[in-house]
């Protein structure tokens, strides 16, 4: 089961098109975030009516539900989201594109706080109209100062094996290891292997660690 959490405007397309690239099965849900106000209730009335047919449409046991948040209250909004995030069922999917931003900067905001329990991050564009994922930075996980100082090592580089890691740090293979291990896990860095070399390269969220001190 998949739960899909987004806000919601005057634009359906907003939702259901990343909803529908991704994706819609028999017990999934939609949770539609909207303003304790709308200035137009009842254009966002008929938008909801418009989701709720247009994903009906391909899966007719989806549940749509609508949840509403403080628009004047940056806090409570944002605390409100991130329990909506947290209390979701299945594999959360978090829906970025639409809506007003008094709902959609709260949400992305309870997202980064929520990253360890999101599944997947879509995004729809105003330009271009397209669907994209989005890796949110994860910046909750403590780390040791010499992990970071690792860390550091592997921004400056780009993608680097462990090899060459160990090599610029002048600490033992162990060590390194255990860093990389450790900053991966944190989701500061994504590693891989070509053939029987293991790499690492920073994610977002690893840079922003390291440019923010």
């Amino acid at each position: 089961m998949r739960t899909y959490i987004g806000p919601i405007g005057f634009n359906p397309t907003s939702i259901t098109r990343p909803i529908l690239s991704h994706g819609l099965d028999d017990g999934d849900a939609v949770i539609l975030v909207r303003p304790q106000a709308d200035t137009d209730d009842r254009r966002a009335t008929e938008t909801m009516a418009d989701v709720d047919r247009t994903l009906g449409a391909l899966e007719p046991d989806v549940t749509t539900t609508t949840v509403r948040v403080p628009h004047d209250d940056f806090e409570a909004a944002t605390l409100a989201c991130h329990d909506l995030i947290r209390e979701a069922s299945g594999d959360r999917i978090l829906v970025l594109g639409g809506g007003a931003r008094d709902v959609l900067v709260p949400l992305t905001v309870a997202g980064l706080a929520a990253s360890d329990c999101i599944e997947l991050v879509l995004g729809y564009s105003d330009i271009d109209y397209a669907v994209r994922e989005i890796a949110l930075p994860t910046q909750t996980t403590t780390l040791t100062q010499s992990a970071l100082a690792t860390l550091e090592l592997v921004v400056e580089a780009g993608p680097i094996t462990l090899p060459e890691l160990t090599a610029s740090s002048e600490r033992s293979k162990s060590t390194i290891t255990r860093h990389v291990n450790d900053l991966d896990e944190a989701g500061a860095v994504t590693t891989w292997r070509e053939g029987s070399t293991k790499l690492a390269a920073a994610t977002l969220g690893g840079r922003l660690r390291v440019v923010s001190g």
